[in-house]
């Protein structure tokens, strides 16, 4: 209540779009703490962490072995089923590999959770703003990287959602609960067995 009573002056007197970016935020956090925690209880070198590995690739760093080239290549026609666009589709198998070596995680995991949340659209915005392939709430770039980001950018989601992912698995030393995090549903099985499910197709091994 007492929230609700100082957003309501703000309520009043703001414009549609303001509106909207105050019910994306507040409520979404809410639905977010409630199940995996306030995001104030991340630990402070956690928080340094999160945003030193936010940080962009570098473009020299990003230069294709042979290992790389024939992934990508066999993902982009998996991928195609979804997006049509082969430059796309390699671009999105691009740095779904990057950020899986750089963040430690399985990419068919990470393609898996791209698959559920926006079926590989990169514009896809959800009923509550999450934004983008892996679905990014925009609250995120307050608390881990830059207000300037674009969530829409393909290279820019899967590094937020890569992160995010990364953190939770970190914190509750499971992939299963990593995932049910992620969707704000801790404590349920369905949101992390259609990850799984979509894993499949990707050619990975269920996980343990």
């Amino acid at each position: 209540m007492l929230g609700f009573l100082i957003t309501l002056p703000f309520w009043i007197q703001s414009t549609p779009e303001e509106r909207q970016n105050l019910v994306e935020n507040t409520a979404t956090i809410q639905l977010i703490e409630q199940s995996t925690g306030a995001l104030g209880t991340i630990a402070k070198d956690d928080k340094v962490a999160l945003r030193k590995s936010l940080q962009p690739v570098a473009q020299a760093q990003t230069s294709i072995g042979f290992e790389q080239q024939v992934w990508e290549q066999d993902i982009q026609h998996v991928i195609q089923r979804w997006v049509p666009n082969k430059q796309e589709a390699l671009t999105i198998a691009r740095w779904v590999y990057v950020y899986s070596i750089r963040f430690d995680l399985s990419p068919e995991l990470l393609l898996g959770l791209i698959a559920v949340e926006s079926r590989f659209d990169h514009f896809a915005v959800s009923n509550v703003g999450a934004r983008g392939l892996m679905q990014v709430m925009p609250f995120w770039k307050k608390e881990l990287g830059q207000s300037s980001d674009n969530l829409f950018e393909i290279e820019t989601n899967i590094r937020y959602g890569s992160a995010i992912l990364s953190h939770y698995i970190k914190r509750y030393k499971s992939e299963r609960r990593a995932l049910a995090a992620y969707n704000g549903s801790l404590g349920k099985a369905k949101y992390p067995d259609k990850v799984f499910a979509q894993m499949k197709k990707f050619k990975a091994i269920h996980p343990r």
